[in-house]
Order: C-alpha cells, then sequence, then structure tokens
C-alpha cells in the first residue's frame, strides 16, 4: 500500500516534477535553478513588479505586524507511505516574503499551520476538523491521498485551494479550486498530439491500476475513440516494477503512439523497454519521468524524441518573470529548498490565493467571500500557468480544474523542447 501511495502521487502529480525551471545550466542532469539576470535576491520587489502580481507591490519593503491571519495547509509528510514536505515548504517561503516585504494583507501578516495527515482516513479528517475548529477562512493543499479532508472542509463551507490534485475529492468537490491538470491534463493532451501531428490510427496505453491514473487513461481513450482511434488499454498492476509484459503487449499490436502512465520506479525501465523495441512509435511520458535523477540514469538516447508535458512555458533565453521571482523568492526565503520540483505548484496555489486575499482586504476575508472570489473568476491571471476560470465548468467531470491546460516538449539530450502553445484539455474532452 506504501508503494501505491507513492506511485499513484508522483503519476497523478506529473506536473509537479516538470515545471520549467527559471534558468538551467548547462548540464540537465544537474539542473538548478538560479534568478535570472535583473531578479536579485536583494531586491525581490523590482522582480515582482514584472509578475502577475506587480499591483501588490509597494514601493518599498513594507513588514507586516499586527494580528496574524492564519491559513491551514493540509499535507502528507514524515510518514513511511511518502512525505512531500517540499509543498509545505515553498509556501512557507512564499508567507514570509509576503510578510517581510508585501506587507501582509493590510499590515496583517500571514500565519501558516500545517497538518499531516499522516497517511489516514483518519488523519486527513482530523486535520479538516482542526481547522474548522480554529475558523481559517482557507486551506491550502498538499498532498492528500484520501481527501477526507476535503470533504469535511466542503461540509463546513471552507474552501480548499490548490496543491496537487490525487484524490476524487480534490477534483470533484466544488470547495476544491485546483490549478494543475494533473494526470487526467496530460492524459487527454498526449492523446490530442497522437491524433493531431502523429495522425495515429492506433494508440496504446500503458498505465498502473490505480483510481486516479485509470481514469486519467479512460479520459484520452474517449477522445481518441472521438477521433475514430484505435485503443489498447494495458494496464498492470501498480506495484510492479518490471512493466516489460504490459510493454510488450503494448508493442505487439504495432501501435503508431504509446502513452506510459508510469513514474518513479517505471521510467527507467519504459525508456530501456522502448528503446530495446526499436519500435518508430511516437512515445509519450508524464513529466516527472523527466526528473533530472531519472534521466541521469539512462542514455540519452532512450529518452530523446519522448515527449512530456510541462505546465508552464518553457523559454530557457528569456524566462517568465514569474519563475524568475519564484526561484529568487526560494533562494533567500527556502531554507535550502530546491526551486526545482513539486514545491512551484503548492506556491502558485498560495500566490493565486493571496491575491484574492488582497482583494478583500483583510475585513472582508472569509471562507465564503474566498469561494464567491474564486468561483467569479474568468481568465483570470495565475502565477506561474494559465489564466484560470474556476466556474467549475473546465473539464467536465472535475468541477474544481481551474486551469488544467497543459504544455508538451520534446526530450533531444536530456534538454525538453516546447512544442505548440497551451493544450485546452477541457475543450478537448468536451469535444
Amino acid at each position: 500500500m506504501v508503494a501505491v501511495v507513492v506511485l499513484a502521487a508522483l503519476v497523478t502529480g506529473v506536473s509537479a516534477c516538470s515545471e520549467p525551471e527559471p534558468e538551467a545550466t548547462t548540464a540537465e542532469t544537474t539542473t538548478t535553478a538560479r534568478p535570472a539576470a535583473g531578479c536579485e535576491t536583494d531586491d525581490l520587489l523590482a522582480c515582482a513588479r514584472r509578475s502577475t502580481i506587480g499591483d501588490l507591490v509597494p514601493d518599498e519593503p513594507t513588514k507586516a505586524d499586527g494580528e496574524p491571519i492564519v491559513l491551514g495547509m493540509v499535507n502528507q509528510e514524515n510518514t513511511a507511505a511518502g512525505s512531500f514536505p517540499e509543498l509545505s515548504q515553498a509556501v512557507q517561503a512564499g508567507i514570509e516574503f509576503v510578510n517581510e516585504e508585501l506587507g501582509g494583507v493590510d499590515g496583517r501578516p500571514l500565519e501558516l499551520q500545517v497538518c499531516n495527515t499522516k497517511f489516514s482516513t483518519e488523519g486527513s479528517t482530523a486535520c479538516a476538523q482542526q481547522f474548522v475548529e480554529a475558523k481559517v477562512p482557507a486551506v491550502l493543499g498538499g498532498i492528500d491521498v484520501f481527501g477526507t479532508a476535503i470533504e469535511t472542509l466542503d461540509d463546513n463551507g471552507v474552501p480548499y485551494i490548490g496543491g496537487i490534485p490525487v484524490s476524487a475529492p480534490s477534483v470533484e468537490r466544488r470547495n476544491s479550486f485546483q490549478w494543475s491538470g494533473g494526470s487526467w491534463g496530460a492524459a487527454v493532451a498526449f492523446a490530442d498530439y497522437a491524433i493531431r501531428e502523429v495522425k495515429a490510427k492506433k494508440v496504446a496505453i500503458v498505465y498502473g491500476e490505480f483510481g486516479s491514473i485509470t481514469q486519467s487513461a479512460e479520459y484520452a481513450e474517449k477522445v481518441l475513440d472521438d477521433a475514430g482511434v484505435a485503443v489498447q488499454l494495458v494496464p498492470y498492476p501498480i506495484l510492479s516494477t518490471d512493466i516489460s509484459s504490459p510493454l510488450g503487449a503494448a508493442l505487439s499490436g504495432d501501435p503508431d503512439a504509446i502513452v506510459v502512465l508510469a513514474a518513479d520506479t517505471g521510467c527507467k525501465p519504459a525508456f530501456q523497454g522502448i528503446e530495446a523495441s526499436g519500435t518508430d512509435a511516437q512515445i509519450f511520458y508524464v513529466g516527472a519521468c523527466a526528473a533530472p535523477t531519472i534521466l541521469a540514469d539512462v542514455d540519452t538516447s532512450a529518452t530523446d524524441g519522448g515527449i512530456f508535458n510541462v505546465e508552464g512555458p518553457i523559454d530557457r533565453a528569456d524566462p517568465a518573470p514569474d519563475f524568475t521571482l519564484y526561484s529568487a523568492i526560494i533562494e533567500r526565503y527556502g531554507d535550502g529548498l530546491d526551486p526545482v520540483g513539486a514545491g512551484t505548484v503548492s506556491f502558485r496555489s498560495f500566490m493565486n490565493l493571496y491575491a484574492v486575499l488582497r482583494e478583500l482586504g483583510a475585513d472582508g476575508i472569509g471562507p465564503k467571500a474566498i469561494i464567491d472570489s474564486l468561483s467569479s473568476k474568468v481568465d483570470e491571471p495565475s502565477f506561474m500557468g494559465h489564466p484560470y476560470t474556476c466556474d467549475g465548468k473546465q473539464f467536465d467531470g472535475l468541477p474544481a480544474m481551474c486551469s488544467p491546460q497543459q504544455i508538451l516538449a520534446v526530450m533531444k539530450d536530456r534538454n525538453l523542447t516546447q512544442v505548440g502553445d497551451w493544450v485546452d484539455v477541457g475543450a478537448i474532452y468536451a469535444g
């Protein structure tokens, strides 16, 4: 069960480990983000003025004091079933930046209280109950595999903000607001590319059997079916570290494209198995498989030509201001946190929430006001992401998705190069 949870989180949170870095070294296997020119850690406000939050930046650093505004956060940390402290660390860095330099909200500082689910439904529910009793205006998400916290918060009218969507409640409950397409977005984007660019007649989808991952494969299957493409679903036990048999089954059908929904220990054997087969099929991998530690363990020939998903534009020559600001904030306030990784997703969620808090003002902040504000947003700028609309209609069956759009990139010599623009997976799935 431990392995199931870790793998499910990695695959479902594919984009979390595949955000494009603000600036990279030339050796992609040792990628480390650094502040770009003009975004130095001793002048973060100058960088912030060029970012999505530019209108919220004061003329000079302003420290918040007074009575704190407490925000909750539900995350899984320090457990044998997987620990994701980088998600709360990134949010804490963002809060310190807001409190030290942006003046908090109307001069009041923000305070983060993190509750560890301890990998249990009871722990998840207890976290929610704790925050309901504390009367927090909102709860930020990290990773909560079971999602019972979201259900309890929904029953009490408390919004659940972002994180990595890995549970049914995280994408289905209307108190949940998500700025990541998860594995659903990746799978649909892959299917669309196979139809439009590969002109595929046959596609195989290899995936680990686990709720959200299975559902993602089925979402891709629908898109392919609607386009008249023959689809072969090839599930395998998610605990399996040997996926040679499902790969063999997929290849036996001589597909034009293969979608591999595997991560972590499944990436390397997938790379090697596909290369050894000599297939000419276009291969799609989840963004988590592009992690430098994984790529360093395989030959470049095994990954060249593969297409991966990310959730932000890739432009190393002119990185987006949001990414350079994020990198600089993490360098200054992240206490050693590596800026390349899953923290980008939780940081994005926090910054989008912060913009709403500033809009409401300290006296207007409350659970209902936050839900109403987010629900009314249409094409709202999102920090490090696609503009968002939280009307519950962006991705059929997944009403919590506010911006599930994806970007695809092709791998060459361990470098990802963007192919095309944003992929509107919700519109594609709707047909």
